[in-house]
């Protein structure tokens, strides 16, 4: 693919990350990602510089990460995140967002050529909470949980946050100073009991320690720069990691599992979930991954919880989000893939929005 085309297909991706993903969510990025769809010059700068996990969010949180890092840029007045507080529109972001990528391209291409966006939203514990509420109702014994794009491990301990679904519906620790919120849609979801956890274990191609001040940083600058209550909750949910001290296994997941999985005690029930982790593998590794699951699932009892876009599942041999059925490109399916004594079971749990925004359950 030549240099012109790259650019083509980056210029179309960012105008649908502004019109799907942004749109309604962030008003800023929305206009970023426009603006620099239409923006040739520095289109061929990120067509040159991206690489197969280079994706749209990345050059945001990259610029993200210098401006909490203290750059002193006009564009800051832009970023609740820094500034606090925000006076000017959104509307007007662009021309300061271009300057400060060229003046800043050599700090940003290096970004680009050595990161990776962390996917770890603690916010969509509100979907992995009923959905562990299912698991353990069907479970003949403790779970043992795997979690599978870990980063530093906030989704491991879900039962320490306070939960509010609307309409009077709430769970968890009143005190817990991580209080997640979602717009429930559809049936309401059983919370509870949660089940009992044999062992909690987390794995990541790159662990995040919560005392890295650089990678938290990073962590911080994966979330958009108008959401302050996911801001706020990424730092309580720290400082629960920092008291849990989670096991997190460093390395590709694809090739991990196996060898985890062996570990869990046989009178478990095995436990695999991730939540939007599937775009970071290769099509390779997507298949190679749910042939392992299925693997595990001929010998033993096990639940696999996804979170993800259909296309994607059904790389990984699940079937049952397929897009034909009207999946709406704004919604991402949670799925559970059951394994009972050898035998496999598919179901949709859910539909979740953005960032655990909100929840239909089905």
């Amino acid at each position: 693919m030549d240099a012109d085309e790259q650019a083509r297909r980056w210029s179309e991706t960012f105008r649908r990350f502004g019109e799907i993903e942004c749109r309604g969510s962030s008003e800023l990025y929305e206009v970023l990602a426009t603006g620099f769809a239409e923006d040739l010059e520095l289109l061929g700068w990120f067509a040159a510089t991206s690489g197969p996990r280079t994706n749209d969010n990345l050059l945001f949180a990259a610029v993200h990460y210098l401006l909490l890092g203290g750059a002193e840029h006009a564009l800051t007045r832009f970023y609740p995140t820094v500034t606090r507080t925000v006076s000017v529109s959104p509307q007007d972001a662009y021309p300061s967002f271009r300057d400060f990528c060229i003046e800043r391209q050599r700090d940003l291409t290096d970004l680009l050529q050595t990161r990776t966006t962390q996917t770890n939203e603690v916010s969509r514990c509100t979907y992995l909470l009923p959905a562990f509420a299912a698991a353990g109702a069907a479970a003949n014994g403790p779970l043992h949980l795997i979690d599978v794009g870990t980063a530093s491990g906030m989704n491991l301990f879900f039962d320490r946050y306070h939960y509010d679904y609307g309409d009077g519906i709430t769970w968890g620790p009143k005190s817990a100073t991580t209080r997640l919120r979602t717009e429930l849609r559809g049936e309401r979801p059983v919370l509870g009991p949660i089940p009992a956890f044999a062992a909690r274990v987390g794995v990541d191609l790159s662990p995040i320690e919560p005392d890295d001040e650089d990678a938290t940083r990073w962590l911080r600058a994966c979330v958009w720069p108008e959401h302050l209550d996911r801001f706020h909750n990424l730092e309580a949910a720290l400082e629960v990691v920092r008291e849990m001290h989670p096991r997190i296994a460093k390395g590709n997941a694809v090739d991990l599992l196996p060898a985890l999985a062996d570990e869990a005690d046989p009178t478990s029930t095995l436990v695999v979930t991730h939540t939007n982790v599937l775009p970071y593998f290769s099509a390779d590794e997507r298949r190679r991954f749910g042939v392992a699951i299925d693997e595990i699932g001929r010998s033993r009892d096990l639940v696999w919880i996804a979170a993800e876009a259909p296309t994607l599942l059904a790389e990984a041999g699940v079937q049952c989000a397929d897009p034909e059925r009207g999946v709406s490109q704004a919604a991402v399916p949670l799925v559970m893939v059951s394994f009972r004594e050898g035998q496999r079971t598919e179901r949709v749990l859910a539909l979740t929005g953005a960032h655990g925004r909100w929840l239909d359950w089905l």
